[in-house]
């Protein structure tokens, strides 16, 4: 395990110094101290008889300033065989395309890779790590479609794919996770129509899928979603009428559904939602209860 770190934290360096870069937070990685005294890790309780790394904090690790080093994939290669981790943070740095060998790393909870320079397509044995319950894969370059295998993620509460170039259509298997608290897929290429199987996001908290291509009509049992607080469907080409179950969303606070080809008249009802704290219909083909267009 320590092995595997210091040979991580050798290729880190190897990088940075060819760029003239600073590396920060490894300093006090070293052979002589034991791993779980150094910076940026966690490792399992004092009390256990063996103490192991169960967290690496590993982000931004290289200065901000340009010329920022391109680190290749291979450098997370060392990691791969700390199959005790629960939490990995590698976010902020530049690598390059995401290994399918995070699947080796069947204890993660919790996985954080954005705003690096991953491109390439999400490995669908990433969608196999059966504990997940967190992941963030936001602002980096990835494209291709989502796999139906993100419906094994059945332990996830939190799925954040924004700002990507995803394309093609999100699948119903989506509706496989059931512990889900917040979906974002905002900022990408997805089209077809929003599937409806997120009406089995019960635990649903916030849904974005603003700012991509879906088209269609709002799932009509988007209304079942009973603690949803913050639905976001905004700029996309969604059409047809907006589904009178809305107004049973009882924690509904902010609805965003500009900028779609809305049609039909805005409802009374809408404006006397409980606790709907921001409503946004603006440039849609809406008739308002003056009959004209709400452009």
């Amino acid at each position: 395990m320590k092995q595997a770190l210091l040979q991580f934290k050798s290729s880190i360096l190897a990088v940075n110094s060819s760029f003239g870069s600073s590396t920060f937070g490894l300093e006090s990685w070293n052979s002589s101290s034991s791993c779980c005294e150094w910076d940026l890790i966690t490792c399992s309780s004092s009390n256990s008889t063996s103490r192991v790394v169960i967290g690496l904090y590993l982000s931004a690790l290289s200065t901000i300033l340009p010329p920022k080093p391109q680190l290749p994939s291979t450098v997370l290669e060392p990691l791969f065989q700390i199959k005790s981790l629960m939490l990995l943070d590698i976010s902020s740095n530049m690598y390059s395309e995401i290994s399918s060998r995070f699947a080796n790393l069947s204890k993660l909870v919790h996985l954080d890779m954005t705003m690096n320079n991953f491109n390439g397509f999400i490995p669908p044995l990433l969608f196999h790590l059966q504990h997940l319950q967190y992941l963030n894969l936001s602002s980096n370059s990835l494209h291709g479609s989502l796999s139906p295998d993100v419906g094994f993620l059945q332990n996830m509460e939190f799925l954040k794919l924004d700002e990507n170039f995803l394309t093609g259509k999100v699948p119903e298997e989506i509706g496989n996770l059931t512990k889900l608290q917040q979906l974002s897929l905002r900022t990408n290429r997805f089209s077809d129509g929003v599937p409806s199987s997120v009406s089995y996001l019960k635990e649903l908290l916030l849904l974005d899928l603003c700012n991509n291509t879906f088209s269609m009509e709002i799932p009509i049992d988007i209304g079942n979603l009973p603690n949803i607080s913050i639905l976001t469907l905004n700029d996309n080409q969604l059409t047809g009428g907006i589904p009178s179950s809305i107004r049973k969303l009882s924690n509904l606070e902010t609805l965003h559904l500009e900028n779609n080809l809305l049609t039909g008249e805005i409802l009374y009802w809408l404006f006397d939602v409980k606790g709907l704290k921001l409503l946004n219909l603006g440039n849609n083909r809406l008739i308002s209860m003056d009959n004209s267009p709400n452009e």
